[in-house]
């Protein structure tokens, strides 16, 4: 049978560190590696909290493991990590290798994704900046910015009052 390209994703327990996950993952590799496989990438993704509990447990750390196998062997590295207590779940997927191509076009895409972001952000920015622009310019301005005093208010209050008094 010809060499496959595959990604597992693979769910460790809350009771081990993120320091247990990778070393969980290097063992898992090692399996890969056991199996006659070739280990592509390997990646702790995190700690995260799961959308439902799984073996008791309401958080877990992932990791992804990519790797080229001999279909042939599948089943043999299948039962080897349900056997294994650590990993609480795991998910094997057959994917097609990009080409270089298909690699540049994608990379394309996500520079046309972000620059579309960049812009909108932009965009955003100007629209609050003129608002807050405008709401300044609508401000009703004092002629000294300095802050008054209590006595101060004090004292201009008994001047208009002295005033409107004497009219």
């Amino acid at each position: 049978m010809p060499t496959l390209h595959y990604e597992l994703l693979g769910l460790v327990g809350a009771e081990h560190s993120p320091e247990a996950a990778q070393g969980i993952l290097n063992q898992v590799r090692d399996e890969v590696a056991k199996a006659g496989g070739e280990v592509l990438s390997t990646n702790v993704i995190g700690k995260r909290k799961l959308a439902y509990e799984v073996k008791k447990e309401r958080f877990g750390t992932y990791f992804e493991l990519d790797f080229n196998l001999d279909g042939s062997v599948m089943h043999a590295l299948e039962r080897e990590l349900k056997l294994r207590n650590d990993v609480i779940r795991f998910l094997i997927i057959k994917t097609k290798l990009k080409t270089a191509k298909e690699l540049e076009e994608e990379v394309r895409i996500q520079g046309k994704i972000q620059a579309r972001k960049s812009r909108e952000e932009a965009a955003v920015r100007q629209e609050h900046e003129a608002e807050q622009r405008t709401a300044e310019a609508a401000a009703p301005k004092r002629k000294d910015e300095t802050p008054l005093s209590l006595e101060d208010i004090d004292k201009k209050i008994d001047e208009i009052l002295d005033e409107d008094i004497a009219k």
